[in-house]
């Protein structure tokens, strides 16, 4: 039997609860959650200095402690993603983007997390409509995991997490294309490179039904996947819903069925996390807690059905 754990990604406080006592507080005293994945879209790694970085991280680590909250993972979070990072074009803008992960690596050290990482770039459509091009920047991003890994080794982290991502250009974002660039990032990592698995992020233009298809992705490599990433979607995009009574009503991802799903895989453990996304201006601050709690609350009740 499997073992679950509920934990959420902290971009839910983004804005909204950046003290860490506060979103601290809403995880272990609103949701009743022990696990937690931290987003550095709350505390940038090259924006903030280092001395002021590092005191931050040394604070996060020492409250998480003393409530008891496991920081587990720490992943690039959202702003990160509007850039091509370890794809992008420009060599000398990608050494600066490299230098970004390093940071981020590193502090993953002084939260005390098992792995860090997860969205790694994006190749500009110049780029990806370019076989040789492309084929060129997977090489040299396969050289910077390798690094990376190096890094997370150091840094004495167990693994090093890799999304897949939705289209095309985000490397990879296929089921097939997820093994085989798994597979080859490993062949000469310090640690293993290991997946954080979204639901929502199947390629649903994608003529192989298999990666549109949520429950496949986590049967075919929910394996190499420590953590998933866990959100209410219809199945036709990355929506990042709450498990509301609305949202439960059109959505695809029943708990249930992942949790069917993962046993058929054999996966001895797995966190799954809650990722939701809300905007400061669609949404009062009270509702987004309220979502949290109600998406919580169908996952353990669920659990308790399932495995008593």
């Amino acid at each position: 039997m499997s073992e679950i754990l509920l934990g959420v990604n902290n971009c839910f406080a983004i804005g909204r609860y950046s003290e860490p006592a506060a979103w601290l507080g809403i995880v272990k005293n609103e949701l009743g959650l022990k696990h937690v994945q931290f987003s550095y879209d709350l505390l940038d790694p090259v924006i903030i200095d280092d001395e002021t970085f590092k005191s931050k991280c040394l604070e996060i680590k020492r409250l998480a402690d003393s409530m008891g909250v496991s920081i587990d993972t720490a992943v690039t979070g959202e702003v990160v993603h509007k850039f091509n990072c370890l794809l992008e074009p420009d060599p000398a803008l990608r050494k600066c983007y490299l230098r970004w992960f390093e940071k981020m690596v590193r502090a993953g050290a002084l939260l005390g997390v098992d792995g860090a990482g997860v969205y790694l770039g994006t190749l500009s459509q110049t780029d990806h409509e370019n076989l040789k091009r492309r084929n060129y920047l997977i090489e040299v991003l396969l050289e910077g995991i390798t690094h990376l890994t190096a890094i997370a080794r150091e840094s004495n982290q167990k693994y090093f997490l890799w999304e897949p991502m939705s289209v095309p250009r985000e490397l990879p974002c296929t089921i097939d294309e997820t093994k085989s660039m798994i597979e080859r990032a490993n062949e000469f990592s310090h640690v293993p490179v290991r997946l954080c698995l979204d639901v929502g992020h199947g390629y649903i233009r994608s003529g192989d039904p298999r990666d549109s298809d949520a429950y496949t992705w986590l049967r075919e490599l929910g394996h190499l996947s420590p953590v998933v990433h866990m959100q209410q979607t219809d199945g036709k995009g990355s929506r990042h819903w709450p498990f509301t009574e609305e949202y439960n009503k059109i959505g695809v991802i029943v708990p249930e069925r992942i949790f069917e799903t993962i046993e058929e895989t054999g996966i001895e453990k797995t966190i799954i996390v809650f990722e939701f996304f809300y905007s400061a201006h669609a949404i009062p601050d009270e509702s987004a807690i309220d979502n949290l709690k109600a998406s919580v609350e169908h996952w353990q009740n669920a659990l308790q059905k399932v495995y008593g």
